[in-house]
């Protein structure tokens, strides 16, 4: 009966859809991908996210059909609100990554945008800055995830 609940169990897990977070079905085309250019920290962390999706990524542009250029990555703060006194309350975050993808002849230009805010508590200085971090990290991620939804749909 366990066994039988169990399948039973899987069976529905599996025909709802339901699959790991961050993994992406990449086009036939796109098992090996050059990745260069735009800063070490997110262009590391683009390879990463690729080889988790079992795509391998070479040194060199000439080992790999397909490649992928970071032409621009941003991320602008600026003051969203003041509070009475004239601090700032509230930082809002605009991060943009600007990619060309090449593949053969075909050449695709994305631009992914994200924006968060960020309370600014100025009695906690030391909480806020890791905030700030966090939000950072999380601007990234939802970059890459964004990238990665676009790549599949080639």
């Amino acid at each position: 009966m366990r066994h039988l609940i169990f399948l039973l169990s899987l069976t529905l897990i599996a025909s709802c859809g339901w699959q790991l977070r961050g993994v992406s079905e990449l086009p036939e085309g796109f098992r090996i991908i050059h990745v260069s250019g735009g800063p070490q920290g997110i262009r590391e962390q683009l390879v990463q996210r690729l080889r988790f999706n079992d795509v391998v990524v070479p040194e060199r542009a000439l080992d790999a059909p397909a490649q992928i250029e970071i032409n621009e990555y941003s991320v602008e703060r600026r003051t969203l609100t003041v509070n009475s006194v004239g601090q700032i309350a509230e930082y809002e975050f605009n991060a943009l990554l600007d990619v060309t993808v090449i593949r053969g002849e075909e050449t695709y230009q994305f631009v992914t945008e994200s924006r968060r805010t960020l309370s600014n508590d100025v009695n906690n200085v030391v909480a806020t800055q890791q905030e700030e971090r966090q939000l950072r990290d999380a601007l990234d991620s939802d970059l890459l995830s964004r990238l990665m939804r676009r790549l599949e749909r080639l």
